[in-house]
């Protein structure tokens, strides 16, 4: 199986597919991961990328083609989560799975409405040992509340501000969105409003047909 996971931000992609990838034996390929390998390994593409991400800029298709072709070329089954991110990435990504005679077997889409995202984005927290996010929806959990496992607080991060919120959701209507329709005959939608693991049961339920 060949999937790869899209959504709008906050609509739990990283999360499902940490557990999608678990259930199904697929190599969870993330275009986060891969970045951050890039710029932990110290070479010259690593500082590039490090450039890249600290003038606020997006990283090139051309890089981010590379690195995630390069990771796929010698797997069978892997779960995409963060790519293809536009509608270019999308067709070159099918040319070449298409070539290596391995297509993709579909696409996940989870849907929230976009008053979920803003909820979920501006009041989540996250943790420093660990670097998971924790939902605020419990009024025990705060700003400054101390994490049980390292004694750290809980924090917000800066990039999810309400104006940030607001653009990063424009960006992915302007451009991610489109793969909705691109997807549309090889396509399964899920419901992303629940629990995390109402969520998981609806897409292993839908998966099972590509396995």
């Amino acid at each position: 199986m060949r999937i790869t996971f899209f959504g709008p931000p906050g609509s739990g992609k990283g999360t499902q597919a940490d557990r999608i990838s678990a259930c199904f034996g697929l190599q969870h390929i993330s275009t986060g991961m891969l970045c951050r390998e890039a710029i932990n390994s110290g070479s010259e593409l690593g500082k590039r990328i490090r450039k890249i991400v600290e003038s606020g800029h997006l990283i090139s298709d051309e890089i981010i083609n590379r690195e995630v072709f390069s990771r796929i070329e010698s797997i069978d089954d892997f779960l995409l989560d963060g790519y293809p991110r536009n509608l270019s990435q999308a067709i070159i990504l099918d040319d070449f799975l298409e070539n290596a005679g391995k297509p993709l077997s579909g696409a996940i889409f989870i849907r929230i409405p976009d008053d979920e995202v803003t909820r979920r984005l501006t009041e989540r927290l996250v943790c420093v040992c660990s670097n998971k996010y924790r939902n605020t929806g419990n009024d025990f959990l705060k700003e400054g509340d101390i994490c049980p496992l390292c004694g750290e607080p809980f924090l917000k991060r800066s990039d999810d501000s309400l104006e940030i919120v607001k653009k990063r959701l424009q960006y992915y209507y302007d451009i991610t969105a489109h793969l909705e329709n691109y997807y549309k005959n090889r396509l399964l939608e899920i419901d992303g409003l629940g629990t995390v693991d109402q969520v998981n049961e609806r897409i292993r339920k839908e998966l099972k047909a590509w396995e």
